[in-house]
């Protein structure tokens, strides 16, 4: 069920009627696909990942903590911000680090992605 391409949407219309047992174990894979939102299944994945927010946020936390920077760049505008507070609450830390530049290195996309996502903390 993981897309075979970046053009595989139908593979991820397919995870989305999938039972949730079956595809839990399948995020961290899935959460690749969005390492670049110009990749056509790249939008359509987020829409599936952001149906498991439980599951997703560790992993989320684990790739702002990382140093690919367009994958973090792509969690901070694409899915951080569109995360339920909680989780958002829990990814906090990560992306403050981000936003202050406490770790480095951060490009300055990142930087100001950091502090948009953060915005959209606020209650």
């Amino acid at each position: 069920m993981i897309p075979k391409d970046k053009h595989d949407i139908a593979a991820v219309e397919k995870l989305g009627t999938m039972e949730v047992e079956s595809v839990i174990p399948l995020l961290p894979q899935l959460l690749e696909w969005v390492q670049d939102m110009n990749w056509p299944v790249a939008e359509p994945m987020v829409e599936l990942l952001l149906h498991y927010p439980n599951e997703l946020t560790p992993l989320v936390e684990e790739v702002l903590l990382g140093d690919d920077d367009m994958w973090i760049y792509w969690c901070l505008v694409a899915i951080v911000p569109k995360l339920p507070f909680y989780s958002k609450l829990v990814l906090a830390n990560a992306v403050e680090q981000i936003a202050a530049m406490e770790n480095t290195p951060f490009t300055e996309d990142n930087i100001e992605a950091a502090k948009e996502a953060l915005l959209s903390f606020q209650p």
